[in-house]
């Protein structure tokens, strides 16, 4: 108990470091030792759902600290994805959308890289652009730029929220719905690939995120968005809760294998511990079980491919 509370501490104190990043090699110092602590703490079954918000939160805060600024010549930096949601791994992709004139964030990127996190750029590229122009933006997105523009919160979700219509959400999570169990000789395939990150989180985060703007909530995270979502009666009670459980059952899956250094790996079913074989398995079976019953209350007919990559969450 005491190695605990000792590490409860050590997550504090970074954190509260975080924002007052004054030089480049605190910002450098402060991402690199975070990775040290989430690994500890995750060898130490501290829980998932705490992990997420304070990795999420210490990274946006370095990157709105003045080491960055002073990186980034002062760009104006608004996280998206899921940094910006809350729900970040330490293999999430970094993303951010920048608003303002002339500044760079190429340096940034670099950085990031080289502490072993993953700056990604977004779909629209590194240039900033004026508030005017973001909106305008907005306005005209097709669904994969939308889900940025909802996970960057602020007035990006605002005006999100303002359209009249979330169905390219909606159309969104179906497409990236779990595959389908396959089989052999009758019994689930053994070696079949798996990708936590493709097959049970996004489609979560992704039916989350248009219940939330269903329901005409400014949440950002996921949990947050399906709650949001079954207030609303967006989801049922059923629905939310299968929801809640498979994504409590991914992120503490996902955790696990980062901490013990598989998760860049191809893995297949056999490769996982029969436990959490089984706990995947059931997790996205439910996941596709809520996202087709949605399908069918909404009218709305599931795409026949199924994406073998997310985009960047």
């Amino acid at each position: 108990m005491a190695v605990i509370n000792v590490l409860h501490s050590s997550l504090v104190e970074l954190a509260e470091q975080a924002p007052l990043c004054a030089d480049i090699p605190t910002v450098r110092g402060v991402l690199a030792e975070s990775q040290e602590l989430l690994r500890n703490a995750t060898n130490h079954n501290a829980d998932a759902h705490e992990l997420l918000s304070w990795f999420s939160a210490l990274v946006s805060d370095v990157l709105h600290s003045p080491g960055v600024q002073e990186l980034t010549g002062g760009a104006q930096l608004i996280v998206t994805g899921a940094v910006g949601r809350g729900d970040a791994l330490p293999t999430s992709p970094i993303r951010w959308l920048t608003v303002g004139e002339n500044t760079d964030t190429s340096r940034l990127s670099e950085l990031i890289a080289r502490v072993g996190l993953t700056p990604d750029k977004t779909a629209f590229g590194v240039r900033a652009r004026t508030q005017d122009q973001w909106r305008s933006m907005i306005q005209q997105a097709s669904k994969w730029e939308l889900t940025l523009f909802a996970d960057a919160g602020t007035w990006y979700l605002e005006e999100v929220l303002a359209l009249d219509s979330y169905t390219p959400l909606l159309i969104d999570a179906l497409t990236h719905r779990p595959p389908a169990l396959q089989t052999l000789d009758g019994l689930p395939d053994r070696e079949v690939s798996i990708d936590v990150r493709r097959d049970l989180l996004y489609p979560i985060i992704a039916l989350a995120r248009w219940a939330g703007a269903a329901a005409q909530s400014t949440a950002v995270s996921t949990l947050a968005r399906i709650n949001a979502g079954e207030q609303a009666a967006i989801l049922s009670s059923d629905q939310a809760d299968l929801l809640r459980e498979a994504w409590h059952a991914g992120i503490t899956l996902q955790f696990r294998r980062w901490a013990d250094k598989v998760h860049t790996q191809n893995a297949q079913a056999e490769d996982l511990p029969a436990i959490q074989r089984s706990v995947f398995g059931a997790s996205s079976r439910n996941v596709s079980l809520v996202l087709r019953s949605i399908a069918a209350s909404y009218n709305v007919a599931l795409p026949k491919e199924i994406p073998t990559t997310v985009p960047g969450d």
